[in-house]
């Protein structure tokens, strides 16, 4: 059998509408890579690229950064709208970990930006909490990021669903999905078995040293996901589901929220008032 690493990932596609950015900061939290993707049909999303590189820059520190440029499908028809040169200086400008262009239609190199996503992670491996899920299985949070309608959701169903849904939905706010694959041995950068057995003494396996048993769970897309009680625990110790608590508290110390409220009651006081002098 070929030597291989075992990697479960949960994927976070972030909405790109700007009515979202108040609590974007919040879902960053426990990130060990980012994919942040481009429309190669639309170059206004390129120019796009140096506002979410400098939120997350903002948000969540120095982690790896893969520029992405989607929909490469379309070169056929409209040819090269965003010069190559460009991308590649972006990419040298901003220090990011590669480029890679994709197509979720095409199932075009989608298999390898997750690949590469949960390999730069390798790389950076801090751990957080229950990134070491066994001896060689590991768990990430990675996101993708960028503008609205650029295919951050087609990527992700195309690697979870392995098929292309023509069905398209807009991300309001954020989704997520998990998936569990495998990497071979001769895939990896070799220094990355040095940086595992040195981040394995800073964060100690579970004591049976095996991946925790998991109960299958349906998302409100169907896709199945693993849970249990522990690693719930560790996913809001990780900032994952509390973000979710977050983000209400968020929403409700808006005032505009306050100011809704406060309507509201003035209706219904109203409303009681013309009852009692006017009716009753």
């Amino acid at each position: 059998m070929v030597p291989q690493i075992g990697i479960s990932i949960s994927i976070w596609d972030l909405g790109g509408q700007q009515r979202f950015e108040f609590f974007k900061s919040d879902f960053f939290k426990g990130c060990a890579a980012v994919g942040l993707v481009f429309d190669l049909a639309r170059p206004d999303t390129f120019d796009k690229v140096d506002t979410y590189f400098n939120q997350i820059r903002e948000m969540a520190g120095n982690i790896p950064i893969i520029l992405v440029g989607n929909k490469s499908d379309l070169r056929k028809e409209i040819g090269d709208t965003v010069e190559r040169e460009k991308i590649i200086q972006k990419v040298n400008d901003y220090n990011l970990f590669e480029y890679v262009e994709t197509s979720a239609l095409d199932d075009i190199n989608v298999n390898k930006l997750f690949n590469r996503l949960a390999i730069c992670a390798l790389l950076e491996l801090k751990p957080r909490l229950g990134e070491i899920a066994s001896d060689n299985r590991f768990r990430f949070k990675v996101i993708l990021a960028g503008a609205a309608a650029v295919g951050k959701t087609s990527l992700i169903k195309t690697f979870v669903n392995k098929d292309f849904s023509q069905e398209y939905k807009i991300t309001v706010g954020l989704d997520f999905m998990t998936q569990n694959f495998t990497i071979a041995d001769e895939d990896l950068p070799k220094e990355i078995h040095k940086l595992i057995k040195e981040a394995k003494k800073k964060s100690p396996l579970p004591e049976n040293g095996e991946i925790l048993k998991t109960q299958k769970e349906k998302t409100s897309d169907g896709v199945a996901v693993s849970v249990t009680k522990e690693e719930v625990e560790e996913t809001v110790e990780r900032g994952l589901l509390l973000n979710l608590w977050e983000f209400s508290q968020r929403i409700l110390s808006h005032n505009y929220v306050y100011g809704a409220i406060s309507l509201v009651l003035v209706v219904i006081l109203l409303t009681v008032l013309v009852h009692f002098f006017f009716i009753g």
